[in-house]
């Protein structure tokens, strides 16, 4: 019988994409010993052995879907452009994010993280934060042998000392997110650019390390829609799976923003579709079928935004959506 609490899980796996639950049972069920019931009526901090790490809101890029409490640019974008402070609502200080870099916080993951056997980290951005090798280091070779590393990062940074490291560990998984390719992706992932990007793919393929699995997550939304195939085609060259992850906020970037037109079009180009991404594939067809129809509300919301973000940054959304993406 499926726990209803887990309904999102089961309802991302029945339209073919990945889940908590799923990543859980390939990760920590895998390599744990520890009786979770008794652990969870007397917890023990010895006991815990997977850490599930977000590391502030220290970023390097200003992604379009993202928001200002987990990216440090976005929150000094805001700050210093009163146009976009109704964009965050909320009113944050850098200070409130800082406490990743702060001693006490560092010296707490030396202790613990060397009795894990499971970490994950995601921010912000985990790869720039500078005592992050320190730390991932810091836990045993023999404890490392037995321990599987999760980052999730947007990959602007490759670090050849930590890739290094990585070998010493039973698994290490590096979750990309990419948003489209080329002027799409450049757009979408504001300060990154698809040039380096597909660079530091290929660096890492190139290092062949047996136990690094290497995926992409990407965002199925309105504004990149137009360049999934484009995308799922150039990680079909370099076989690199494809996860998907719906996009519930903010809403006007739902593709429930997109045309009818638009979705109807995928769905008639990707029907034949037998490459080796075919559960991402798969997926973003289900979804499409599900939200096929376009609510305009949605539509004037999206547009409006990309505008109110386009006068601050210089850029123009129109040059990188086609126009019967958000017809209104």
């Amino acid at each position: 019988m499926k726990n209803q609490a887990c309904v999102k899980c089961w309802r991302d796996e029945d339209n073919g994409g990945d889940s908590l639950r799923l990543l859980s049972n390939r990760t920590l069920a895998l390599h744990s010993k520890i009786n979770l019931r008794g652990q969870i009526n007397e917890p023990k901090i010895s006991n815990i052995k997977s850490f599930d790490l977000t590391l502030g809101n220290l970023c390097n890029l200003k992604c379009v879907m993202c928001s200002s409490d987990q990216s440090s640019q976005l929150l000094a974008e805001a700050n210093l452009n009163p146009s976009l402070h109704k964009r965050y609502q909320a009113k944050f200080s850098q200070k409130d994010f800082d406490w990743p870099k702060g001693n006490d916080f560092v010296g707490w993951c030396k202790k613990h993280l060397p009795q894990a056997i499971h970490v994950q980290f995601s921010g912000g951005e985990p790869f720039i934060l500078p005592w992050i090798h320190d730390a991932v280091n810091a836990i045993p070779d023999q404890q490392k042998s037995k321990c599987v590393l999760h980052f999730t990062t947007n990959l602007t940074v490759v670090n050849d000392k930590l890739l290094d490291t990585f070998k010493k560990f039973k698994q290490v998984w590096l979750s990309v997110s990419v948003e489209g390719t080329n002027a799409t992706h450049d757009y979408l992932r504001y300060g990154h650019s698809w040039q380096t990007l597909s660079k530091n793919f290929k660096k890492i393929l190139a290092k062949k390390n047996d136990n690094l699995i290497l995926k992409v997550n990407h965002v199925v939304q309105a504004p990149s829609y137009h360049s999934i195939m484009e995308m799922t085609r150039f990680f079909d060259s370099l076989k690199i799976e494809i996860r998907p992850i719906l996009l519930a906020d903010p809403k006007h970037f739902h593709i429930s923003a997109l045309a009818r037109e638009a979705k109807q079009e995928f769905l008639d180009k990707t029907d034949d579709y037998k490459g080796h991404n075919q559960n991402f594939i798969q997926y973003v067809r289900s979804v499409s079928k599900e939200y096929i129809e376009q609510d305009h509300s949605l539509t004037h919301d999206c547009i409006e935004d990309l505008k109110s973000l386009d006068a601050v940054r210089g850029n123009d959304y129109k040059k990188v959506i086609p126009a019967g993406n958000l017809n209104m």
